[in-house]
């Protein structure tokens, strides 16, 4: 674009002096012809009569060439503003408006290369938390909007800093200050930040909660340059996601040491597959009589040298690496292969997000009972909510014709994070379970009593069955009970038991209230 105004400036001011050049030569050939200058070898002959119309032909054209001059400059000022404008954009994210990718970097890099040491900064590392089951269930449209949405609600929590999108829905914010940076002014920021988010975004008739994790850096704290203050960044990001995402968290050194851990972690999570050192335990399901109606596995790992793994600990660095379709496979092989051991009844097994989003669920799941030749009728795939967040058109479609195979579909720790009426319209579902906090405060809390009554009242008309999760007390019997669910899950009935532990086929066959009993006496 300089390159063009450059050339366009050039042309112009040779034109400029072209059309000098033939003023003044036209000028001295009209002197020669009309005024009466002498040229030797020619006669000297004058028209002093006509003296006033050069004159008035020479203020004629001298006004032409100064208002062609004017347009002329009028016509590069418009250059020079749409080189700007072409320059802004080439600048700015197309979308969002905030700084593209390559303009944040170079931004970023030439404030800290030239920062003084009587200057700090804060970077700032943002993700918009499950984007993708956004664009997932609501579309791409839904999903720009929330994006744009997304960038606004930076540039208003941040308007002295630097706000770039990174790519996706990972966004940075870069903030210079005279005074020192500290823990507590990022985390005020980030409040305020999400405070601002908290107000959500319209997708036509809904209104769409938005939440961010965050990832800070302090310069020189915690780096000097751009390549350091965007790794510890991203080490405290990772950490805020760990932490259940809408949350932000400051960089400390201690993290590099827990990203080891959760690599080693990773490595330890393969080779337990690869050894089957996971192990998989079965909690049973009843009937307000306490008769077994179902089971549900539960994963379990000892490890052999660290002892045993909480799954809150395993099941999320599996997701985060990738690793939980295999996992829930190993499941679900187990349990086909434990099924002759147990009670005639169905078995609940896990569906993780990234199994339904896979095209190749059924296959994957249909090869495993093909192999070991298992009824799906035996089987009940249970998804959380932040997995059927992601249940657009495809995946329910997914689920639907698992459902044809015999399968069952069981909504799992209904009521937390996504829940919504509509989803129960529009996924197919078999079962709700009902997570335990709703149970545990029945009779205490309006507002829990009419969603849990409203979900009961949609099962029995539907026909589907309502698991009360958490029965760990009589009452919490006592109130699911009351408010209508026709199963119940927890401790009161019986903690999740291995194989070996059904001795001699006892424990197959005994009312759940019998092995409370033992548990207790155990």
């Amino acid at each position: 674009m300089r390159k063009l105004k450059s050339r366009r400036t050039r042309e112009a001011t040779e034109l400029v002096f072209g059309l000098a050049v033939l003023l003044l030569t036209g000028a001295l050939v009209t002197g020669h012809h009309y005024l009466g200058l002498s040229v030797p070898g020619s006669e000297n002959t004058s028209h002093p009569d006509l003296l006033v119309v050069a004159g008035l032909g020479f203020i004629t054209v001298t006004l032409f060439l100064l208002i062609w001059v004017l347009s002329l400059r009028v016509r590069i000022a418009q250059l020079n503003a749409a080189q700007d404008e072409l320059l802004a954009r080439t600048e700015s994210d197309v979308l969002t408006g905030v700084l593209n990718r390559e303009k944040f970097i170079a931004t970023a890099k030439s404030v800290l290369d030239g920062r003084e040491k009587s200057r700090y900064a804060a970077f700032f590392l943002v993700d918009i938390d499950h984007f993708k089951q956004v664009n997932d269930t609501h579309g791409h449209p839904a999903g720009d909007s929330v994006l744009s949405f997304f960038a606004r609600m930076l540039k208003a929590s941040f308007p002295d800093g630097h706000v770039g999108r990174l790519g996706g829905d990972e966004f940075a914010v870069l903030v210079e200050h005279s005074d020192p940076m500290t823990a507590a002014f990022a985390h005020r920021r980030c409040s305020e930040f999400v405070e601002l988010l908290a107000h959500g975004v319209n997708i036509g008739s809904q209104r769409l909660g938005v939440t961010a994790s965050v990832g800070v850096a302090l310069a020189p704290f915690h780096g000097k340059t751009w390549t350091s203050l965007v790794a510890n960044a991203d080490m405290a990001l990772y950490a805020s996601k760990r932490n259940g995402r809408a949350c932000s968290t400051i960089y400390t050194e201690s993290m590099l040491a827990d990203l080891r851990n959760e690599k080693a972690l990773v490595r330890e999570i393969r080779a337990a597959l690869l050894l089957k050192q996971f192990r998989v335990a079965y909690q049973p399901i009843v009937d307000s009589k306490g008769e077994i109606t179902a089971y549900e596995a539960l994963l379990r790992w000892n490890h052999p040298l660290r002892g045993p793994i909480s799954p809150d600990v395993f099941i999320p660095a599996a997701e985060r690496a990738g690793l939980i379709t295999d996992v829930g496979y190993y499941v679900l092989r187990q349990v086909c292969q434990d099924l002759d051991h147990l009670l005639p009844v169905s078995v609940n097994v896990n569906l993780s997000a990234e199994q339904i989003t896979s095209s190749h669920l059924i296959e994957g799941i249909l090869d495993i009972l093909n192999e070991t030749g298992t009824d799906p009728h035996r089987i009940v795939l249970e998804i959380t909510e932040s997995a059927s967040l992601i249940c657009n058109a495809d995946n329910a479609e997914r689920l639907l014709a698992l459902q044809s195979y015999g399968f069952r579909i069981a909504f799992d720790d209904f009521g937390m994070g996504y829940s919504e009426f509509n989803q129960l319209r529009m996924l197919p579902f078999d079962i709700i379970k009902i997570d335990k906090s709703f149970i545990r405060s029945l009779g205490d809390d309006v507002v829990t009593d009419v969603f849990v009554s409203a979900i009961v009242e949609i099962s029995r008309r539907s026909g589907k069955s309502v698991v009360a999760e958490g029965i760990e007390t009589k009452a919490d019997r006592q109130r699911a009970l009351a408010a209508g669910c026709d199963r119940f899950q927890g401790f009161y009935y019986s903690k999740p038991r291995f194989l070996e532990d059904f001795e001699d086929n006892y424990l197959r066959s005994k009312p759940a209230i019998e092995l409370r009993m033992m548990d207790a006496i155990a």
